[in-house]
């Protein structure tokens, strides 16, 4: 697939996942851009600190990156940073709507986020993960088999962010078994 398709692709995601959201403005989706390319540096970035500590590699999901592009859609356009959703949903319900559980014997889902002022890249990020004892055990754990990421740049994000230019990025792992 060329990389204007994947970029179109993704940017029509973003249009579908703001037509169907409540109303927001119609700038919102100028203020909005995808970073794929970002996303892909970033899953790299953790499935090289996993090999330096001997862990299995984690394979991109399709479902799992939907609920993480999603997931940054949502904070950066309203301006909020949580695990849990807008409406009140916890992280592993609103995976668990892309990722499912039924028919599996094991499954389990995990987040990390971050977000930063300005451009983000794939060595800070993870850097960041690291430096925080919880996202750390997240990227180490054993458990993972999948993992999906969410990349976005928003200009003048509101809310937590205080109308600066900022990087959200939310990355999401699970394993499913029978």
């Amino acid at each position: 697939m060329s990389r204007r398709f994947r970029r179109l692709a993704l940017t029509l995601a973003v249009l579908a996942v703001l037509a169907s959201a409540s109303p927001l403005s119609a700038e919102a989706s100028d203020r909005i851009i995808p970073s794929p390319r970002l996303e892909l540096q970033v899953a790299r970035r953790v499935n090289a600190v996993r090999r330096w500590y001997g862990l299995q590699t984690l394979r991109l999901s399709p479902a799992l990156r939907a609920t993480a592009r999603g997931h940054s859609l949502e904070m950066g356009l309203r301006g909020y940073f949580d695990h849990e959703s807008a409406n009140g949903v916890p992280f592993w319900r609103r995976i668990e709507a892309r990722y499912g559980s039924n028919g599996y014997s094991r499954w389990e889902v995990g987040e990390n986020l971050l977000w930063q002022s300005g451009a983000a890249t794939a060595a800070q990020v993870v850097r960041g993960w690291m430096a925080s004892p919880r996202h750390r055990d997240n990227i180490l754990s054993d458990s993972w088999r999948e993992l999906g990421l969410g990349v976005l740049k928003v200009t003048r994000a509101g809310g937590t962010y205080g109308g600066r230019s900022v990087t959200i990025v939310t990355m999401d792992l699970g394993v499913r078994s029978h």
